[in-house]
C-alpha cells in the first residue's frame, strides 16, 4: 500500500486553513444548488461588440436591440475553481499542491485515473453507437414474454450485468433513454418502478470492477489495490445487496400494478429487435476488445503497470475503427439513392443512434460553400452565371453619390462561423466520432482536477489530519463493527455533501491514508480492511441516497429523464431511494463485517 506521511500538527485555526474550508463547503454546496446570475444587457451588449470588431462573432444588423439575457453559471465546474484561483491568489495554495492535486501524491494519480476512466467511457459510448445495448435490452424485454414482473426481474438482472462490466454512467446514459421509450410504447405511466430500479441497480453494480467507477479508481491507487483482490473483496456484498434490494423494489416500494403491470403486451417481433443492432460487426469488434481490456487490467493490475497505458491503446484503436467505418460510408450520406424493395435505409441514420440532424445534407454543404468561397468584393448574386444585369436609370444617374460614400469593404466571415462549417463537414463526414465525443463525460474531468487540488489544499492546511484524529477515536471506541458501520454511513452521507461521491471518496481517502499512516490500523487489519472497503461500498450506494448531486450519474439521470418529458421531483427521489440505500447498505456491511472476521481470524 503507498505510504502516507501525517501530516504536520500545524493549527487549523489560522486563516489559511480556515478560507480553505470554507471554499471547499462553497463548491460542494455549487454542485447540490447550482446558481446562475443574470449579466446586463449594457455588460453583454458591450461584449458582444467587441467580439463582432474581433470578428469571432458574425454581424446581425437585424438582431433587436434587447438581445437575449446571458447568464452566468456557478455550477460544479466554475465555483470550485474560482476557489482554486482565490486560494493561489491569497498565496494559500502554491506550485506544489497544484502539482499534487494533479499529477498526484500518496499514491493517488488523478493523470492516471483520468486517462483509465475516459479510454473505457469511450469505448463504452462506442459500442451505444453500434446499437448494441440498445439490441440487448429489447432482447431481454422480448424475452419477458407477456408477465409485467417476470420482465421487470429481467431488466433489473440485466442493468446489473451491464453495470458490472461497464459502470453506472454509461448504463444510466444508454438505458434511460430506453426506458422512456420502453414505458411509453408498453402505456407504463408513471414509469417510476423502472427507472428507479435502474437507476439503483447501475450504482449497486459499479462496484464490483475497479474500471467500472471514479471512486473505485481513486481508491485503488490510493491504497494499492490489485484489480482483483479489490473485486474479490466486494463481489459477495454486491450481490448480497442485489438480492436483498430486489423485493424491498417489486414486493414493496413499487408492489401496485399500475406501476408494476401484471401483464405487458410490448408487441416486439425478432425482426424488430434485430433491426436496433445498427453495426453488428462494430458490435462484436469493441464487445471483444472491451473483454480484452479489462481482462488485461485485471492481469496486470498485480504488476503496478500504469493503468492508462493498458486502456488508452485499445481506446484508440476503437477510435481508428470508427473513423474508418465512418470514412468508408461517407458516400452513402453525401449521394444518397433510393433503396431497392430488399433494401433498407441507412441503419446508422435510420435507427436514431445517430441523431439526423448531425448529417448534413449536400444542399446544405455547398450553399455554405457558395457562402465563402465568392471573391472579396464580389456581391453574392455575381456568383450565379447567367446574363449581365442591366443597370438602372438611378444608379447611371448618380455617380457622384456612389463615390461620395463607397460601400463599406467586405470583410472574410468571423470566426465563429467558420468554426461552425468545420464542424458541420467533421459530423457529416464522421457521424459516428462525433456522436461518441459529444456524449463522452469530459465535464468529470476538470471537476475531479479541481477536486484533488482542493483536498490536497485541506491536508496541507492541517484539516485531514484533524478529520483523521476524529476518526480513530470513533474506531478504538467501536472496534471493528464500528469501522465498517461508520464508514459506510460517512460515505453515503457525504456523497451528498461534499461534491459528489468523487469529492467525498476523495476526502474520506486522505483521511484513511492518514490514519493508517499513524499505525493505528495495523493493530486490527479488520478494521484496516474493513474501512477501505466500506468506503467502497458506500461511495457507490450513496448515489442513489439523498439527492442527485450525490453522484454525477444522478445529474445525468435527471438531465436525461427531463429532455424525454419524465420529471422526477427532489422529494420523490429521496423518498423512494432512502429505503434502497439502507437495505443494500446494511446488506452489504453485514457480509463485510463476516468477510473480514473470517479473512483475519484472531
Amino acid at each position: 500500500m503507498a505510504q502516507v506521511q501525517p501530516t504536520s500538527n500545524q493549527s487549523v485555526g489560522t486563516w489559511p486553513a480556515i478560507l480553505t474550508i470554507v471554499l471547499f463547503f462553497l463548491s460542494n454546496i455549487a454542485v447540490i444548488f447550482p446558481l446562475r446570475l443574470p449579466v446586463p444587457f449594457s455588460i453583454s451588449r458591450a461584449i458582444r461588440h467587441a467580439l463582432v470588431s474581433a470578428r469571432v462573432l458574425p454581424e446581425n444588423p437585424d438582431e433587436p436591440q434587447a438581445a437575449k439575457r446571458t447568464y452566468l453559471h456557478f455550477n460544479f465546474i466554475t465555483v470550485p475553481l474560482i476557489s482554486v484561483l482565490i486560494l493561489l491568489a491569497a498565496g494559500v495554495f502554491d506550485a506544489g499542491t497544484l502539482r499534487d492535486g494533479i499529477v498526484g501524491t500518496g499514491g493517488v494519480r488523478p493523470l492516471n485515473i483520468m486517462g483509465l476512466f475516459i479510454s473505457l467511457a469511450y469505448i463504452s459510448i462506442s459500442l451505444d453507437a453500434t446499437g448494441l445495448f440498445r439490441f440487448l435490452a429489447f432482447w431481454v424485454a422480448s424475452r419477458g414474454g407477456s408477465s409485467g414482473r417476470r420482465l421487470f426481474t429481467y431488466l433489473y438482472v440485466f442493468f446489473l450485468l451491464c453495470g458490472v462490466i461497464v459502470g453506472n454512467d454509461p448504463v444510466v446514459l444508454l438505458g434511460t433513454p430506453f426506458l422512456a421509450y420502453f414505458t411509453r410504447v408498453a402505456g407504463i405511466t408513471p414509469p417510476t418502478a423502472w427507472i428507479f430500479s435502474q437507476f439503483a441497480a447501475a450504482n449497486m453494480a459499479s462496484v464490483v470492477l475497479v474500471s467500472a467507477n471514479l471512486t473505485n479508481l481513486v481508491l485503488s491507487e490510493a491504497f494499492s489495490l490489485s484489480f482483483l483482490a479489490y473485486a474479490a473483496h466486494v463481489v459477495l456484498p454486491f450481490l448480497a445487496a442485489a438480492v436483498c434490494v430486489f423485493p424491498v423494489l417489486l414486493f414493496g416500494l413499487f408492489r401496485s400494478p399500475t406501476l408494476v403491470p401484471r401483464r405487458i403486451d410490448i408487441g416486439l417481433d425478432p425482426n424488430e429487435v434485430r433491426a436496433t443492432l445498427v453495426d453488428r460487426k462494430g458490435a462484436i469488434f469493441g464487445s471483444a476488445l472491451l473483454v480484452a481490456t479489462l481482462g488485461v487490467l485485471v492481469g496486470v493490475s498485480t504488476i503496478g503497470v500504469p493503468v492508462w497505458t493498458v486502456t488508452v491503446p485499445p481506446a484508440v484503436i476503437m477510435l481508428l475503427r470508427d473513423t474508418y467505418y465512418d470514412w468508408s460510408r461517407r458516400h452513402l450520406r453525401t449521394h444518397p439513392r433510393s433503396p431497392t424493395p430488399s433494401e433498407s435505409p441507412s441503419p446508422t441514420i435510420a435507427s436514431g443512434d445517430i441523431p439526423l440532424e448531425n448529417v448534413v445534407s449536400q444542399k446544405t454543404a455547398a450553399s455554405l460553400e457558395l457562402r465563402e468561397v465568392h471573391a472579396p468584393g464580389t456581391a453574392p448574386h455575381d456568383r450565379i452565371h447567367g446574363p449581365p444585369r442591366t443597370p438602372s436609370p438611378h444608379a447611371a444617374q448618380s455617380p457622384r453619390a456612389r463615390k461620395a460614400t463607397p460601400p463599406p469593404p467586405r470583410r472574410g466571415p468571423a470566426l465563429v462561423p467558420r468554426l461552425q462549417a468545420v464542424h458541420a463537414r467533421v459530423t457529416a463526414t464522421f457521424p459516428t466520432v462525433t456522436y461518441v465525443a459529444a456524449r463522452l463525460p469530459v465535464a468529470l474531468l476538470p471537476f475531479a482536477f479541481l477536486m484533488f487540488i482542493l483536498v490536497q489544499g485541506l491536508a496541507a492546511q492541517g484539516w485531514v489530519q484533524v478529520f483523521a484524529r476524529w476518526w480513530e477515536a470513533w474506531v478504538r471506541r467501536t472496534g471493528t463493527l464500528g469501522a465498517i458501520g461508520g464508514m459506510g454511513f460517512l460515505s453515503c452521507m457525504l456523497c451528498n455533501f461534499c461534491g459528489t461521491n468523487i469529492g467525498a471518496t476523495i476526502l474520506l481517502a486522505r483521511v484513511l491514508q492518514v490514519w493508517i499512516a499513524s499505525g493505528s490500523s495495523t493493530e486490527n487489519p479488520q478494521t484496516h480492511d474493513g474501512a477501505i472497503y466500506a468506503l467502497a461500498v458506500g461511495s457507490n450506494f450513496g448515489a442513489p441516497t439523498l439527492t442527485f448531486s450525490a453522484s454525477l450519474a444522478g445529474l445525468l439521470w435527471r438531465q436525461i429523464l427531463l429532455q424525454k418529458g419524465i420529471q422526477v421531483r427532489n422529494s420523490q427521489f429521496l423518498i423512494v431511494n432512502l429505503p434502497i440505500s439502507f437495505v443494500a447498505m446494511l446488506a452489504a456491511s453485514v457480509v463485510l463485517v463476516g468477510q473480514v472476521y473470517v479473512e483475519h481470524p484472531r
